[in-house]
């Protein structure tokens, strides 16, 4: 499956900084540019067919020209651009950004965890969340710590996640708050059951994002609420986690797919290279 074309703010941001890297690698084509970035990031093929980032040819085509009115790149013979000396004082100077960036994931599931108690008014007794995605259950027992009865699935495709519930079960033996299951979200037959679907650093990687986006209504309560951790895609993204954070939804995609699958309301809070989506049914 080729790769869709992508872009939007968070694609542009990335642009900017890794045009001025690869061209100071040595001159390249924009077709050139487009071609690098997708074979750099075909390990994402790994998770997802057609994972791989394929740059929109009018976001490329829109970044060189704002990076050559800035005087960074230059054209040269035989349509390839180079990197002027501004270039690369201007890419140095990013640096800083590199040497600030860091993982968010706790200040993102802090975040995840404030909107859900405060819409739940601090009353967790008698509410019912599903954690889609659970893994070992990271989020799961933080909500069942704070007195929410969880369900925590996961499908286990992964070679890392494949013993994941196994583990699970065993930390939660003899926690009645906590359930854990080998399970798939668009195949669970538990129709408007949860007050809350949550996921955590989950949806990037699975096969089909919209579809368990879509999932998750239909096993919400009316006006439950769904909310989702994962990367932000963009810059400083990409600085912590690689290409790898390109297997997320943009957020631009995210206010798509929330629309496409029915939700009434939707915000994205970002939380330097993570964000937190919040949709209600």
């Amino acid at each position: 499956m080729s790769p869709k074309p992508r872009g939007g703010k968070g694609i542009r941001e990335f642009l900017e900084y890794y045009v001025l890297e690869m061209l100071g690698e040595g001159p390249m084509s924009q077709e050139e540019m487009i071609s690098v970035i997708e074979r750099r990031s075909r390990d994402n093929e790994r998770f997802r067919p057609g994972g791989s980032l394929r740059i929109d040819e009018r976001e490329m085509e829109g970044v060189l020209r704002k990076l050559a009115q800035m005087g960074y790149v230059r054209s040269i013979e035989g349509g390839r651009l180079a990197i002027t000396d501004a270039g690369r004082e201007a890419f140095r100077g990013m640096g800083r950004i590199k040497r600030e960036a860091k993982n968010s994931k706790e200040e993102a599931t802090a975040k995840l965890i404030s909107i859900l108690l405060a819409d739940a008014k601090g009353k967790a007794e008698g509410k019912y969340v599903l954690d889609v995605g659970t893994g070992e259950g990271y989020l799961a027992f933080k909500l069942a710590e704070l007195g929410f009865n969880v369900l925590g699935i996961d499908s286990g495709e992964f070679d890392y996640s494949r013993d994941s519930i196994s583990r699970a079960k065993e930390k939660a033996r003899g926690n009645p708050k906590l359930e854990f299951r080998v399970a798939d979200v668009k195949e669970l037959e538990m129709e408007e059951a949860f007050d809350y679907v949550v996921s955590s650093q989950a949806v990037h990687c699975m096969r089909d994002q919209e579809g368990c986006i879509r999932s998750a209504y239909r096993l919400l309560k009316k006006g439950g609420l769904l909310l989702v951790s994962d990367f932000l895609v963009g810059l400083k993204a990409f600085l912590v986690h690689g290409f790898h954070s390109f297997l997320a939804l943009s957020t631009e995609e995210w206010e798509e797919v929330i629309s496409k699958c029915g939700y009434s309301s939707f915000e994205i809070h970002e939380v330097n290279d993570f964000c937190v989506v919040e949709a209600r049914k």
